[in-house]
């Protein structure tokens, strides 16, 4: 595999920003964990539940269960850990995510100390009202959950909100993967960072996250397998690095 081929850990590292994301960000996720996320997380897993869910792409009805959605479709622990120590790194304030699902990532990403507010999407309206409802038990103020459409949603959300941090992870099309890079280059000058999720999930996104990598608004790019990183306004020549994850 390409990525396992191409991976380089903290000594092959030149950059001190690099080597930072590595030492600060990467290898505490291997270990960091929010004990009353992940105890959530476990309940998730246990819930048998069975709700009925519409696919807005197929426009086709389908049921499942809570513990499949929390068992195989979640972020694992190690990820939403990375979440976390990268606003920390960053020291970012603002975040906006989409694609809500049962809420684990947003309460990660609210963690950090100097994080003030969370704005996360999710179209599906008994997933928002899941997440909703792990929100309120950790007494989570810090996140607005905003049902509807990434279409319908994301650009005013970017105009009223402003985020520093983009968590893209919604509709894994190259298509609307590019139209909310581009929405949110187009109206957050500010941006620091933008994570774009499941980079591998398929062929077509493989392609599109080759398109960002040589995209020259994009000055670093890093792939860690399991998500893109960009990193649209560093001053510093245009470059691409594999981190070890």
């Amino acid at each position: 595999m390409k990525y396992k081929w191409n991976a380089v850990g903290p000594h092959s590292l030149h950059s001190p920003f690099l080597f930072d994301l590595f030492n600060k960000a990467v290898k505490p996720a291997r270990t960091f964990r929010l004990s009353t996320v992940e105890k959530l997380r476990k309940d998730l897993e246990a819930n048998h539940e069975v709700i009925d869910l519409f696919d807005l792409k197929t426009k086709t009805s389908y049921r499942r269960t809570i513990s499949s959605i929390a068992k195989t479709s979640l972020s694992k622990p190690k990820f939403s850990a990375f979440l976390y120590k990268l606003l920390e790194l960053l020291e970012v304030e603002k975040v906006l995510e989409t694609g809500t699902s049962l809420g684990i990532n947003g309460l990660y990403m609210a963690g950090p100390e100097r994080v003030k507010k969370v704005c996360t999407v999710e179209a599906s309206p008994i997933i928002a009202s899941i997440a909703q409802k792990q929100f309120a038990k950790l007494l989570q103020h810090k996140i607005e959950i905003k049902q509807g459409t990434i279409q319908d949603t994301i650009e005013p959300l970017l105009i009223r909100e402003q985020p520093e941090f983009c968590f893209i992870d919604a509709d894994h099309r190259s298509s609307a993967v590019l139209s909310c890079v581009d929405a949110i280059m187009k109206h957050t000058p500010k941006i620091k960072c933008i994570v774009v999720h499941d980079i591998y999930w398929s062929p077509d996104m493989s392609s599109v996250w080759d398109k960002i990598t040589s995209d020259t608004r994009f000055a670093l790019t890093i792939d860690i397998f399991q998500a893109g990183i960009i990193f649209p306004n560093m001053q510093m020549p245009k470059q691409h690095f594999t981190l070890r994850f």
